[in-house]
């Protein structure tokens, strides 16, 4: 069935209002598109931000601005003030509490979408905190306890649905059904978790890549000291900072060294070095084999966790599942940089714009360790194309912004779900939403292996016999 495309089918009608916190790239973004797909009345759109910013925006779309600084003593006082039962809380800023939001929002009977699980300040990228303070794991499972407490009919609360996470997610599922497709020739249309795990075992996926691979250029490069970047500074800094994690699946033979478990039974591994410092490779169908930063997300456990088949209190079945992140050329140099003067952030900040002049944000989902070897889906969104849907948005940040037009569309289709992850979304109305944004969507095969190259050149305890094992994908083997 070749899902709807909801650009062309009309906003859906929402009697609330959409209550935005935060109006940074992606919030500004979002702007021109958002009444496309929600009908909303005229005075339907509050913009709360703790700069000034994107207020030009925010007012040249229509929406009421509110220079508003959100603190850990005053959130509750000051959104009680525009939040009404019945609204929408978009939630797009960094260093606000999603859970503190989603609590409130609860509580005044609104809905709630965000793009990533955010806590106060001074967490992510806090080096006074233990290890597992930082971790994206706890901040999880955190959201997933309140989700037991407000239980499945409290208001919907979509959290984590950017383009990753978030889209990843659902493409995944597409990706299974085009691999077995080609690999057993049927047409299988799970409808539970179960299912779809079992499909995917089925198949023989033993690992699941989040690949990104972004080559948009600006024609002012990065200088000495400079720190650039295409999206959120702040944010990408914090997840550099963070000690990079995985879920570990049932085809690894043992736990890596120097890495950690999360807890028992939880199938989830941090190794104790920050992210912008731990490395492995990837492929995409553009530049093909590439190395890029092992980092922290939270699809890499919703994923892993949704896939996973248990026998008791064991995993019967389970996919390894990382993200494996080379930023543009010259966000990646920052990165370098800034590990190297010790984690200090440099004084000289750019998010990259207007002034990019080529390139594209490749984000897709690499399946591995069956029997075609590997197989990756997803965008291939260019910068001419995400101006020709914003005129002053990159492709990093329109690809975010199509995941929350999807989420909110969910979120109002469906009011009372209570907490949600992308996984137990529905990936054929989402990516209906989400493709007319995306670009070239593009499913391809490979032969390529991350043992290609590298018997020759590196004495490396590598296993050819399995090349999709952790051991192999790492690019470089360290003690802890």
């Amino acid at each position: 069935m070749k899902p709807r495309n909801d650009v062309d089918a009309g906003p859906v009608e929402f009697a609330g209002r959409v209550i935005m916190i935060g109006c940074g790239s992606i919030g500004q973004a979002i702007l021109p598109l958002l009444r496309r797909h929600v009908a909303l009345r005229d005075d339907g759109l509050v913009v709360l931000s703790a700069d000034e910013f994107g207020r030009g925006v925010a007012e040249n779309e229509g929406a009421r601005f509110v220079h508003c600084y959100l603190k850990p003593g005053n959130y509750r006082r000051l959104l009680s003030r525009y939040v009404r039962a019945g609204d929408l809380v978009l939630n797009l800023s960094v260093d606000v509490s999603s859970l503190d939001l989603i609590e409130l929002a609860n509580a005044l009977d609104a809905l709630y979408v965000d793009t990533s699980i955010e806590p106060w300040p001074g967490v992510f990228d806090n080096p006074m905190l233990d290890v597992r303070e930082r971790t994206n794991f706890l901040t999880r499972k955190r959201a997933l306890e309140l989700a037991r407490r407000l239980g499945p009919n409290a208001p919907t609360a979509v959290v984590d649905h950017g383009a990753n996470p978030g889209l990843v997610s659902h493409f995944v599922k597409r990706a299974l059904l085009d691999l077995d497709r080609a690999i057993r020739g049927r047409n299988t249309r799970p409808t539970t978790r179960e299912e779809w795990a079992k499909l995917a075992r089925d198949l023989g996926v033993q690992l699941i890549q989040i690949s990104e691979r972004d080559s948009q250029v600006s024609d002012r490069p990065k200088r000495p000291g400079e720190f650039v970047n295409t999206w959120s500074i702040e944010g990408f800094v914090a997840e550099l900072m963070q000690p990079s994690e995985l879920s570990l699946g049932t085809a690894e033979t043992r736990l890596p060294r120097g890495a950690r478990w999360h807890q028992r039974g939880s199938g989830t591994i941090l190794l104790p070095r920050p992210g912008g410092a731990t490395y492995a490779r990837s492929w995409v169908p553009s530049l093909e084999g590439f190395q890029g930063l092992l980092m922290s997300h939270d699809e890499a456990f919703s994923i892993a966790d949704y896939l996973s088949l248990r026998d008791g209190g064991r995993f019967a079945y389970r996919p390894t599942c990382m993200f494996v992140y080379h930023p543009c050329d010259d966000a990646m140099l920052s990165a370098y940089e800034l590990e190297g003067a010790g984690w200090e952030l440099q004084k000289v900040q750019r998010r990259l714009s207007t002034d990019i002049v080529a390139g594209i944000d490749e984000l897709g989902v690499l399946l591995a360790g069956h029997r075609k070897n590997a197989y990756w889906y997803g965008s291939q969104l260019s910068i001419e194309e995400a101006r020709r849907h914003v005129p002053f948005a990159n492709a990093t940040s329109v690809q975010v912004v199509a995941g929350a037009l999807a989420a909110v569309v969910w979120a109002i289709r469906n009011p009372r779900r209570g907490i949600v992850e992308p996984d137990e979304m529905d990936f054929e109305e989402c990516l209906a939403i989400a493709e007319p944004y995306l670009g070239r969507m593009v499913g391809a095969f490979t032969s390529w292996t991350p043992l290609q190259g590298r018997g020759e050149l590196f004495p490396e305890d590598l296993d050819p016999s399995q090349p999709w094992l952790l051991k192999n994908v790492r690019s470089r083997q360290w003690r802890a």
